[in-house]
């Protein structure tokens, strides 16, 4: 199985809510890739969690925002 499955699985199941530690996650921005998931920091150890998963797997991680289960959120572009 490929990193992009593992990576595409990982979302599919924060997203949906079925993942086993999304309680854990929600309400946080996180970066996937592959079944590693790591909660943005703030400032420079952001980028450097960025960079360290970035070399760690030969691509860059996806950043998502992970809802809380039972919530509704509104997305608003300018």
């Amino acid at each position: 199985m490929s990193k992009k499955d593992d990576t595409e699985k990982t979302l599919t199941a924060l997203l949906s809510g079925n993942h086993p530690h999304v309680k854990k996650y929600s309400g946080k921005q996180v970066f996937v890739i592959g079944h590693e998931v790591v909660v943005l920091k703030q400032g420079k150890k952001g980028m450097d969690d960025f960079n360290r998963l970035k070399a760690k797997y030969g691509k860059s991680p996806v950043l998502i925002f992970v809802p809380q289960p039972g919530s509704s959120y509104i997305l608003v572009f300018s």
